[in-house]
């Protein structure tokens, strides 16, 4: 671990570099993109988002904290190596264990994209790891699930998951859609929800 703990830091020196010079390097795909350019300045906008989790770090996502400048943002990836690509505020943990990190109605979003079927593989613990971030999401919070709905990816699809059934059905922030696939090539689909309001 050692090694690709100093390769992940060699790296995400090097694109910081790049980055300060303007040029941020990205992925090309679309799915990406859409979150980039809609649903993360969406939520920036958002007087009623104060708090985010971003669940998931990779090389690609270490520019997510800057596209939310007026937010706390916090990351968390399982992977400690990778925490070299997550933001100033980092959780080096499985989302399995989000409410032994997060305080209980602490957060205003939960964005878990290219997590579920990457990792979070199996139905128990993507049941403790969903319930987690509903209790962690103030009520009005949004978490929003990115997937990729072919096999073997979907092993645990959102309808068999109990936990986003104390959820409501939400439009994805920026869009005026609760469901889309974002991406064909791999069918990565966006769902947005929401926890609902105490009454």
């Amino acid at each position: 671990m050692p090694a690709k703990a100093d390769l992940y830091r060699t790296a995400a020196r090097m694109l910081g570099t790049i980055d300060k010079s303007g040029w941020v390097l990205r992925y090309r795909y679309g799915d990406r993109r859409l979150l980039e350019d809609v649903v993360l300045p969406a939520l920036n906008r958002d007087p009623g988002v104060e708090t985010l989790l971003l669940v998931g770090c990779a090389w690609y996502t270490r520019h997510y904290p800057q596209l939310l400048p007026r937010k706390r943002v916090t990351t968390m990836e399982i992977d400690p190596a990778k925490a070299a690509f997550g933001g100033d505020s980092h959780i080096v943990a499985n989302m399995t264990d989000i409410t032994e990190r997060l305080p209980p109605e602490s957060l205003d979003g939960v964005i878990c994209n290219g997590v579920l079927g990457w990792g979070l593989d199996e139905p128990d613990a993507v049941e403790a790891a969903f319930a987690g971030a509903v209790v962690c999401l103030k009520p009005g919070g949004l978490f929003l699930l990115g997937w990729n709905d072919i096999p073997p990816r979907n092993h645990c699809p959102p309808e068999s998951i109990s936990a986003l059934g104390r959820l409501e059905a939400a439009n994805i922030p920026g869009l005026e859609i609760h469901s889309l696939v974002a991406l064909e090539r791999n069918q990565h689909c966006y769902q947005a929800y929401r926890k609902p309001e105490k009454g």
